[in-house]
């Protein structure tokens, strides 16, 4: 039987990490690395917590951005934060709190990318195809691709006016790996096979979206779908880059994991150096 009350409880965790604000300090003419997006950027969940950085932001010590500014020996201003949608690239997330790009300027050399999915209303769509496995009816309907596809404009805008701020700085952004296998299991409580396919099948379409808008704006395009297969919500913890609806490892579902971080890193590191960074 499904543990409805256990998934209740994750659903709050989830929906809670979609909706926290943080602030940031201007940077005047610009870090060398600027870090910009959500919760997948920003948090390992419980693990590695960040306490320098605002508490509500759920930085993490260990994720993707500090582990590619250690690795090539780049200053990181990380302004990744959990809820982070693309308007709070450009304009404060709340009253008192900065935009992101508040860190951005002249000097800024590197810039990397992760956002989209909080506009997309990717929570609250996976959450209702899960709620579907328990109670019945359909996943979703067509509007969670109009969800999805309705952020090309405002992602494409951002990335114009990225490009303007920090004329000399390479633009990387990276896309959604795999968060499902086919069939779906167990540690995915209440998601029927076919709902399983269907949300990887809207990572998928988020993926596509946000490369054409990069391609369309000078932006590299990083594709972490191949490097994540066998790692998927599914996989055992301790490889799996994503944890599940029953998380073990940071207690906050379709969230990365500390593999996921190093692994997405991984995957951007070669390409960063093949721009002609650092140096």
């Amino acid at each position: 039987m499904t543990n409805l009350p256990h998934l209740l409880a994750v659903i709050g965790i989830f929906l809670t990490l979609s909706t926290v604000p943080t602030g940031a300090a201007h940077a005047g003419s610009g870090a060398e690395y600027v870090a910009l997006g959500d919760s997948g950027a920003a948090t390992t969940g419980v693990r590695n917590f960040d306490f320098s950085a605002p508490p509500r932001c759920l930085r993490s010590t260990a994720n993707t951005p500090k582990l590619i500014a250690r690795d090539l020996g780049l200053r990181l201003d990380d302004r990744t934060c959990n809820s982070a949608r693309i308007a709070d690239l450009t304009a404060p997330q709340e009253p008192g709190i900065a935009p992101q790009f508040d860190a951005i300027g002249p000097d800024t050399r590197l810039v990397t990318v992760h956002i989209g999915a909080n506009d997309a209303l990717m929570a609250e769509h996976i959450i209702a195809c899960h709620l579907a496995g328990i109670r019945g009816g359909a996943c979703a309907g067509p509007d969670w691709d109009a969800d999805i596809d309705a952020i090309a404009e405002p992602y494409s805008a951002a990335l114009q006016q990225l490009s303007s701020l920090a004329p000399r700085a390479k633009i990387f952004v990276d896309g959604w790996p795999r968060y499902v296998r086919d069939g779906g299991c167990p540690e995915l409580v209440g998601l029927r096979p076919a709902d399983a396919a269907h949300v990887q099948a809207a990572f998928d379409r988020l993926d596509t979206v946000v490369a054409r808008s990069a391609a369309a704006h000078g932006a590299t395009y990083i594709d972490t779908r191949a490097a994540s297969e066998g790692h998927d919500m599914c996989a055992p913890a301790g490889i799996r880059w994503f944890d599940p609806v029953i998380a073990t490892e940071t207690l906050v579902p379709y969230h990365p994991t500390p593999q996921g971080m190093r692994g997405v890193a991984d995957v951007l590191i070669p390409a960063i150096r093949a721009s002609g960074l650092p140096g």
